[in-house]
Parts: C-alpha cells; sequence; structure tokens
C-alpha cells in the first residue's frame, strides 16, 4: 500500500525542519539501552555471537540510517561496534555528536559511505522512502559480503493492524508513504540481494516487525 502523492523538496524541508523531542538525544538513557539490546542481541546472533564480534579487528561498522534520538547507536557501541548514525534532521545528528558520539546528517541514498558497513539497521525508515526498492538496493551496494541488514516498520497483515481498523495511527502519519505486510517485504529483499534469517516482533510502536536479512553473496 502507498500513498497518492509525495512531499515536494520544499515539503521535506519543512517537515525535516523541525525536531520532535523524541527524535534529540536525550531522555532516559537506561531505559533506551534496555528496548535497543534485544536487536544488538539479534544482530550479534546472525553474526555468531559476541564471540564472532570479538574476533573481528577492526570492530565492525554499523551504520544506523535514521538514527534518531541515536539510541541504537550509543547501544550498539556499548557492545562494541563501530556505530555511526545518519539522519536528515541536523538537529538530531548535533545531539548525538555533542554526547561523543559518531553521526552525519544526509540523504543514505546520496552519503558516501568508507568502506563496507557490516551492518545496516533502518529502523522506521522504509516506509518513509519514496523509493524503498532503491534503498535495498542501496544498502546491498553498501554492505560487506557477510553484512546483515535489520528493518523495522509497521506490518499491515499482523493482529493488531487488523484490529485497529480505522483507528490506526499510521492511515495518517504524513511521514509514511507505504506499509508493507511481512511476506511483501520478505518478497522484496529476496528480490533485491537479502535472504530474511530471523523475524521479531518489537513493543515500541504499534503493530511493529523487525526482520533480519543476509546478504547474498551472489545476486
Amino acid at each position: 500500500m502507498h500513498t497518492e502523492d509525495y512531499w515536494t523538496q520544499a515539503g521535506l524541508e519543512q517537515v525535516f525542519a523541525y525536531t520532535h523531542a523524541n527524535q534529540a538525544a536525550g531522555g532516559n538513557p537506561d531505559q533506551k539501552r534496555q528496548t535497543w539490546k534485544p536487536v544488538v542481541q539479534n544482530v550479534l546472533t546472525v553474526l555468531g555471537g559476541y564471540s564472532a564480534l570479538q574476533a573481528l579487528s577492526p570492530p565492525p561498522t554499523w551504520l544506523e540510517v535514521g538514527c534518531g534520538d541515536g539510541a541504537l547507536v550509543m547501544t550498539a557501541a556499548e557492545f562494541g561496534f563501530n556505530a555511526i548514525g545518519l539522519d536528515a534532521r541536523g538537529q538530531t545528528v548535533q545531539a548525538l555528536r555533542a554526547s561523543g558520539y559518531q553521526a552525519v546528517c544526509g540523504d543514505f541514498m546520496t552519503i558516501k559511505v568508507e568502506g563496507n558497513p557490516f551492518i545496516i539497521s533502518m529502523m522506521d525508515v522504509l516506509e518513509h522512502l519514496q523509493n524503498p526498492c532503491e534503498a535495498l538496493q542501496r544498502a546491498h551496494s553498501l554492505l560487506h559480503p557477510k553484512g546483515v541488514l535489520v528493518i523495522s516498520l509497521p506490518n499491515s497483515d499482523c493482529s493488531s493492524w487488523r484490529l485497529m481498523g480505522n483507528a490506526n495511527p499510521y492511515w495518517i502519519e504524513i511521514e509514511h508513504y507505504h506499509n508493507f505486510s511481512r511476506q511483501r517485504l520478505t518478497a522484496l529483499l529476496n528480490q533485491y540481494g537479502f535472504d530474511v534469517v530471523h523475524y521479531d516482533i518489537p513493543s515500541r510502536y504499534k503493530a511493529q516487525m523487525e526482520l533480519y536479512a543476509v546478504k547474498k553473496l551472489a545476486m
């Protein structure tokens, strides 16, 4: 499912000019560590465990696209990843840098990335992009040959989505262009060079799903 129209560049500049309080570093850091710990642990499981992470030198790069308040960047860094946040909102990036973490302001589709990230996470990002297929292609091209892509977003075919009906808040979310079912997103990931190896149900937002996919060695 997708919207009929998209924001113009001028419209996007207006949207990104304002940063919500929950999109900047701060709040309850210990609570946020617990919120994002399962994501990092799932990634470690896909990589082969914490010992596999420790065996990698230099520490593998984790690129968090649409990093928001930076809590996942901070948590991944705590586990030993070279974590870098990327966001279109300048205030968000400045706040994360001021906290002592790496962050870049820019567009995922055009930003220059040194080396090949081992992990790319797009937490509640894909539904905001005009062309999610191009974003998946971009992620595939950037990732390390043994890399992992993590995606979270609403699942339009889950029980909570269905039961919310017309009261579903995602129908009026002005920054969302797309809604995906698990089956459709899995098919797209496979089409653009990924194998889904793990599925999870986070509790950060309503009707969320979380997919962990590894890069195919050959397309």
